[in-house]
């Protein structure tokens, strides 16, 4: 299974605390061109995949407005016909009843929704622009049209307590969702937040707090059927995202956007980053990749162990090993030192953290690049 994954960069506001390749600064004129290069580069660039995914991400695609959308999707459909899942990000402040009409008729099949939080003063602290209240507004129209919803949150909010987080949890399990992701909130470069919080003005949860949100998480959703299969993300069985495992096994994407990443026979291609440049690139008729990416097979071994093991099902070592071409039992002994340290478990031929460890899963892969 392989992935397609189409970038939307443009938002209505940046939030406070993103940091992700996304800009507030456009108009019309830039979309449609924006839309142009995007299907010129993927027409370009398609690979001839029987099994894929799509996946549009951004940014925010859901602001384009219902008639690029519905050109996009007429393009997609000719060149695309047959994904094994279709998903497409949403903002409840820009989601409208039209355009989940379009996607719907377009055979979108999973709809992700970016609410982050059911508190107006956390999401104020965010720099959110939907309310509390459009957000759940917003979900329960979107549960008219997809059987396959997914709910974005973000925990270890300045402010956020067990009590608001709780309240979260249950209005996000009253709206019926099949997904859940459950992002915690990290200071990232020079955002707004990042400003916010070394002036003192907003203070960050504390590690044992943050520690108690994560288990908090874990136990309400696990007592409401999800089962965690990624270390943020939970699903009704058999609603797993097929697109994020196809990251998480580190296998093959194309990346097609102003700074999409692709993985492709092991090469990682960067495309340009902003907006304009990509466009302008792209219509020239010119390549928008301005950087590639060649690991040695050990690197991409460990890199393949290490997003692995992000995952509730773990890693074969061996064929990872022979994935990549590297020596039989090179990748075993780091695990078995681990395991004596008591930070992995083996599981028939699989290794994987324990679920009592997921909160250090960070330090626990920091051992194995050490």
């Amino acid at each position: 299974m392989k992935g397609i994954y189409l970038h939307i960069p443009f938002c209505r506001k940046k939030c406070d605390y993103c940091d992700f390749p996304s800009t507030a600064v456009w108009d019309q004129e830039l979309l449609g061109d924006y839309l142009r290069a995007l299907l010129q580069d993927l027409k370009a660039s398609l690979p001839t995949w029987q099994d894929y995914t799509i996946y549009l991400g951004g940014g925010t695609p859901s602001i384009l407005p219902p008639g690029l959308l519905e050109k996009l999707f007429s393009t997609l459909k000719d060149l695309l016909p047959h994904p094994l899942e279709f998903t497409f990000e949403a903002n409840p402040e820009s989601i409208t009843r039209e355009k989940l009409e379009v996607l719907a008729q377009a055979g979108v099949t999973r709809l992700s929704l970016g609410i982050q939080s059911f508190n107006d003063r956390h999401l104020k602290v965010l720099g959110r622009v939907h309310t509390a209240k459009e957000a759940r507004e917003k979900a329960e129209m979107a549960r008219e049209y997809f059987d396959n919803l997914n709910l974005d949150l973000i925990f270890s909010i300045p402010g956020q307590d067990l009590k608001t987080l709780k309240k979260d949890l249950d209005t996000t399990l009253s709206l019926a969702p099949q997904h859940i992701s459950a992002y915690s909130l990290t200071l990232e470069g020079t955002t707004p937040l990042v400003r916010r919080t070394e002036r003192g003005e907003l203070i960050m949860p504390s590690e044992d707090q943050w520690l108690a949100m994560f288990l908090l998480i874990s136990q309400e959703l696990k007592g409401h059927g999800f089962r965690r299969y990624e270390i943020s993300n939970f699903a009704v069985p058999g609603r797993e995202c097929l697109h994020n495992l196809i990251y998480w096994e580190n296998g093959e994407y194309l990346g097609i956007g102003s700074s999409a990443v692709s993985h492709l026979n092991g090469k990682r291609l960067f495309r340009e980053r902003e907006p304009k440049g990509y466009v302008d690139q792209v219509l020239k008729g010119k390549s928008p990749v301005v950087e590639k990416e060649v690991l040695p097979p050990w690197q991409k071994a460990l890199e393949t162990a290490l997003v692995g093991l992000r995952t509730t099902r773990g890693i074969d070592p061996k064929a990872i090993e022979d994935r990549w071409g590297v020596e039989r039992n090179r990748l075993s002994p780091i695990l078995e030192e681990l395991q004596a340290q008591g930070l992995l478990e083996q599981v028939g031929n699989r290794w994987r953290i324990p679920d009592e460890l997921l909160p250090v899963a960070n330090e626990i892969m920091a051992k194995i690049l050490d």
